[in-house]
This record gives structure tokens, C-alpha cells and sequence, in this order.
């Protein structure tokens, strides 16, 4: 697998929430890891659905790849998102702000095909910027 797919899974699975690249860059179903611990064995359906609400959150959505790092199997992504948050997160009211986000996400291959993708990012930070709570 080449990298090409890491800017593909970034650019058209989260950012356009792209049934067709999904179905190339994944099996289905996969599991899927958000921060907290949480685990998920996700049917690609069921992973549009919580990739199209996050699009209604968050429009206007850029990533930037920081790093990568492969070894085997496994791939590591550092990425900065940048988005115009809309409302519906965290019960944090609509603002039309721009915020950004950084995180990692952690995947493994099997036969050219992600079975694993673990996430972990920056909410604490996302919180903050739409909250000023700690200001």
C-alpha cells in the first residue's frame, strides 16, 4: 500500500465521507478506536453515518498530513484539521467559528485494506477554543 491513501482517507473518507474510497481503503466491517478507550466494530454504513454527522458539525473541513510513519503493517498519521464548526457538538451552540484540530490516528493493514483504525485527538483543545472556559 502506498501513501497515496493516507491523503485519500483524510481528504475524501472524512472530509466527503466518499462510500467508494471507503470501500477500497477498508474492510468492512473494521473497527474503529476513539479517544477514551471506546472500540467500535463498524460496518461501513455505520461508519458514513458518524462521518456524515461530523460533516454537519464541522463544514468547510482541510486536513493537513504533519508525519507519517509506517512500519509493516501499521501507519501512523499526524494531521491538522482546519473547520468552521456549525453546532451540535458537546451541546456547544452554533458560533459559525473556525477552529482547528490536531490529532493521530493509528491504522492497521491487512491484504491492502485498513481492519483498525484507532483516533486520537485534539477535543480537549476544540472544547476550549469554542468555549473560552479556561480564559
Amino acid at each position: 500500500m502506498d501513501e497515496k491513501w493516507v491523503v485519500q482517507w483524510f481528504n475524501e473518507v472524512w472530509s466527503k465521507a466518499d462510500s467508494s474510497r471507503l470501500q477500497v481503503l477498508a474492510s468492512d466491517p473494521f473497527h474503529f478506536h476513539v479517544p477514551g478507550g471506546k472500540s467500535y466494530l463498524l460496518s461501513h454504513n455505520e461508519y458514513l453515518n458518524f462521518i456524515t454527522l461530523w460533516g454537519q458539525r464541522f463544514k468547510d473541513v482541510t486536513f493537513r498530513i504533519v508525519d507519517t510513519v509506517r512500519d509493516g503493517n501499521k501507519t501512523v498519521v499526524i494531521y491538522q484539521c482546519h473547520a468552521l464548526y456549525c453546532g451540535g457538538w458537546a451541546k456547544i451552540p452554533a458560533k459559525k467559528q473556525k477552529v482547528m484540530m490536531t490529532g493521530m490516528a493509528f491504522f492497521k493493514h491487512k491484504d491492502d485494506k485498513i481492519i483498525d483504525c484507532r483516533l486520537e485527538d485534539s477535543s480537549f483543545d476544540l472544547y476550549q477554543q469554542l468555549t473560552r472556559r479556561l480564559e
